[in-house]
């Protein structure tokens, strides 16, 4: 086959898509963290590079590497002495693995994979590499795939978010405006408030999206199997860290979870506490119960002697973690026990069924008295510490349930106080996604007065979704989690899920959302459908059907929640009635001891300060940088324009001066290259207006 056959023969729609995304999603990071590229860049192109070239070598290991990368690599710039720089996202890793994916399907295109003859045998090495790599190719449009309603959806909400942090400015000629969105915190940085969220969400169903389009049809492969074989590895060297941690000191390999270790928790390589304290009991209930398969199917004493070291090791661990750490690893645990030892000694199905009714009945009250016996501990361990506060709750609860929950943590307390108030405020269309750290960083914070220091995500996964998404939105990301799991036959997968959910929102982070979506969308045969869905699936109206509610529900929810932003204004207007003030768009505020705005971009707007009088005025833009164009435009209240000259350039910047002509509201300063410049903070008024 000729080369520009082979050429004809790419995934070109696969190609553009993932390129056009992974774009969007680079862009968008660079925006939210604007960090120098001295400091950024090393700790990304080392990411880039452990995704790109395992996936490049061979299918299989790459995503074994990227799946163990997830949950060691989050603190990654802390532990090569840079700081954090948003690197907890590993947009490096994930862009790095689908770039290697598609740079491997395309170049086994181009060599010729799919022909029937492979290269001779004097090019052993190519020959080798395309054994081990497959072509791979799905016959169903991308836009008829689950992953694709998940982006879409994501997409709406990333273009919410732009609306209500950045106003309309994108859509009038003024670029993306960067405004003091509340007193110490910027447009830009609560726009990455949301984008903790999106971006992580983002790379890890777009890394899934990846693998299974390029997989072989049918293929011997197990996507699932490959992937979890790489958490089994990842979660085996945090043990090892954690070990070490809990033997000589909490210090080792912590940095950048000062929080966590000032608490005495061990985190491993995992983000925080947060994170280890859902991701170890689950993964360690995995891996115990795959131990338990090949101890009962093998019969092996080494099998059984390896299930009991790991438990011993996983709960020894959960020593120094938190309490989330101890519930989740309680119940799994009494439940795979209940389960095993049922299933081992009773043959009978019907007294099997009954002996676990009456096991599951006897559970809570044996859960009590563990609990009182841990609470005679002389030890300030965290589960002592719940144990006391377990009994504490019990004792209250009857009397007053309020009260008894404060005993329990009154930090979540208050922050689940907090939710409740801002999902009662909005509770069809919800408050937009991120809102809830923005909201505690406001500061009336809604009338709540609380304790709270800090700055944190609701307590539970289900408070977040009800309180950035309200009802409508919260059903239409339950409608493509269902229909993935209806897809994959997961059901019972997605209640290990269930219980971390109540612990926070777990997919604010790279390797929590890595390991939620693994859990949810990844069954034992990576792309086979569950024989219901396939049934629909070959009929000519299923498939435009999920199309048509993957696109048209979140249009819906997203037209709906646009609404609130008819009151913003547009440029200096952009939430004047919050506020009581016109925004001025600048970059840096003034400081001493010049008091100067400085200003970034290409176009930026002004309100004029009203005057029954002439108005003159000089402007002068102090800057360094170069435009072969500067203009000033006057605009009228409709913001059509009745005069436009330009300004003059000189040795430190650009001045112009003259008169406002009659009826102009607003001035707009137009450079058709980037421009930093600075204005003083006397220029403009207490309202924000540029005076005259």
């Amino acid at each position: 086959m000729r080369f520009l056959d082979r050429f004809r023969s790419l995934p070109i729609a696969d190609l553009g898509f993932f390129f056009f995304v992974s774009f969007l999603v680079w862009n968008l990071h660079r925006y939210v963290e604007p960090v120098p590229e001295a400091i950024f860049y090393p700790s990304f192109l080392l990411q880039f590079s452990l995704g790109f070239f395992p996936q490049l070598y061979q299918r299989k290991w790459g995503r074994v590497w990227t799946s163990a990368s997830a949950i060691t690599m989050v603190r990654l710039p802390y532990l090569s002495g840079l700081p954090m720089v948003g690197s907890y996202q590993l947009v490096g890793l994930f862009l790095g693995s689908i770039l290697g994916i598609w740079v491997r399907e395309t170049l086994l295109v181009l060599l010729g994979r799919n022909e029937t003859a492979l290269p001779k045998q004097s090019e052993q090495i190519i020959t080798d590499w395309m054994i081990r790599n497959p072509t791979g190719k799905s016959n169903l449009p991308i836009w008829y795939s689950t992953y694709f309603g998940f982006l879409f959806f994501i997409l709406c909400l990333t273009i919410l978010c732009f609306l209500k942090y950045q106003g309309f400015g994108i859509f009038t000629g003024l670029g993306i405006q960067e405004f003091l969105y509340n007193p110490g915190l910027s447009s830009r940085e609560a726009m990455g408030l949301s984008c903790k969220i999106l971006i992580p969400l983002t790379l890890v169903i777009l890394y899934f999206f990846s693998e299974e389009r390029s997989m072989p049809t049918p293929s011997k492969d197990s996507l699932s199997e490959q992937i979890r074989f790489g958490l089994f590895l990842g979660f085996g060297l945090n043990l090892f860290f954690m070990t070490i941690q809990s033997l000589w000191s909490l210090e080792f390999f912590s940095l950048g979870t000062h929080l966590s270790v000032s608490a005495g928790r061990t985190t491993g390589l995992f983000q925080d506490s947060g994170s280890a304290s859902w991701i170890l009991p689950v993964l360690g209930f995995l891996w115990i119960t795959k131990l338990t398969h090949i101890w009962r199917t093998s019969k092996e004493r080494f099998s059984f002697f390896l299930v009991v070291f790991f438990f011993i090791l996983i709960t020894w661990l959960g020593i120094k973690q938190g309490k989330a750490f101890w519930v989740i690893w309680g119940l799994l645990t009494s439940i795979g026990l209940v389960q095993t030892c049922t299933d081992l000694w009773i043959p009978s199905p019907r007294n099997k069924l009954l002996i676990r009714i009456g096991l599951y009945i006897l559970l809570p009250i044996v859960g009590c008295l563990v609990m009182y016996g841990i609470s005679l501990v002389p030890k300030e361990w965290d589960l002592v510490v719940l144990a006391n506060r377990i009994l504490l709750f019990l004792k209250s609860f009857p009397s007053s349930p309020s009260l008894a929950f404060q005993h329990m943590d009154l930090v979540r307390y208050e922050l689940i106080a907090f939710a409740n108030q801002g999902i009662s405020e909005s509770p069809w269309m919800g408050n937009g996604i991120g809102a809830f750290p923005l909201n505690l960083l406001s500061p009336s914070r809604k009338g709540i007065e609380s304790a709270i220091t800090f700055v944190d995500f609701p307590p539970t996964f289900y408070h977040w979704i009800l309180y950035d998404l309200g009802i409508l939105g919260s059903l239409v990301f339950l409608f493509l989690i269902g229909i993935s799991l209806w897809e994959r036959g997961l059901w019972r997968q997605g209640i290990l899920l269930i219980l971390p959910f109540l612990f926070g929102v777990q997919i604010q982070n790279a390797d929590g959302a890595f390991v939620c979506f693994s859990l949810l969308l990844l069954g034992g045969k990576g792309t086979g459908f569950s024989p219901s869905f396939d049934k629909f699936r070959k009929t000519i109206w299923f498939s435009p059907l999920l199309l048509i509610l993957s696109i048209g529900l979140p249009l819906n929810y997203s037209l709906f929640f646009s609404q609130k932003f008819l009151v913003s204004g547009i440029g200096s207007e952009f939430r004047k009635n919050e506020l009581r003030e016109y925004q001025i768009a600048y970059t840096i505020p003034p400081t001493s001891p010049n008091f100067e705005y400085e200003f970034h971009g290409k176009t930026w707007e002004w309100k004029l300060m009203e005057s029954s009088g002439l108005r003159n005025s000089r402007i002068f833009l102090e800057t360094n940088s170069k435009s072969s164009l500067v203009e000033i435009y006057f605009l009228n209240a409709d913001r059509n324009r009745i005069k436009q000259e330009l300004f003059t350039e000189t040795k430190t910047g650009y001045s112009w001066s003259g008169e406002a002509p009659k009826g102009a509201s607003y001035i707009r300063i137009h450079s058709r290259s980037k421009l930093e410049f600075r204005l003083p903070k006397s220029q403009f008024d207490g309202m924000g207006r540029i005076q005259f």
